[in-house]
């Protein structure tokens, strides 16, 4: 290609010099924006089936360190250990608003639960144990994984 000429636009012009009009101009921005949400597109589906592959091995990580009884396990690549992601979501307002109004447990209320005082609440042992349900209208639900630090 000549001077002046960008690959990225398909044109032998420059981004914004040479003799383009408004109508050009604005076929180039829909142009560029179509090819960049295919490009995304492409992109969040290769991660998604990444996401697949990285889900299966982390779940062999987890296994192998239930059945050794470990919470960690250093490799020389990286130390993987176990990690729990915790989520608290209101089941039913009215009775959830019904049991703050009672108790006074405004703490509980953000734009949703608190789940920091949902957390202490249910009273957490030191084998990481819930000693108490959720409050009422609450869902709490912590899910293990495995997370692996790079060394």
């Amino acid at each position: 290609m000549g001077a002046g000429s960008n690959p990225a636009l398909g044109t032998n012009r420059t981004a914004l010099g040479g003799a383009m009009n408004v109508d050009d101009l604005t076929a180039k921005y829909i142009e560029l924006r179509e090819r960049k949400a295919k490009i995304r597109k492409e992109a969040d589906e290769a991660e998604a089936a990444l996401d697949v592959i990285q889900d299966a091995v982390g779940d062999k990580i987890r296994e192998i360190m239930h059945e050794q009884g470990v919470t960690s396990m250093k490799t020389i690549h990286g130390t993987a250990y176990i990690a729990y992601r915790e989520s608290a979501t209101v089941a039913d307002w009215d009775v959830l608003l019904g049991f703050i109004k009672k108790s006074e447990a405004w703490d509980l209320l953000e734009r949703r639960v608190s789940k920091s005082a949902v957390k202490d609440r249910m009273e957490e042992d030191r084998n990481g144990q819930y000693q108490h349900e959720p409050p009422p209208g609450v869902n709490f639900v912590r899910i293990e994984g495995v997370n692996v630090r790079r060394k």
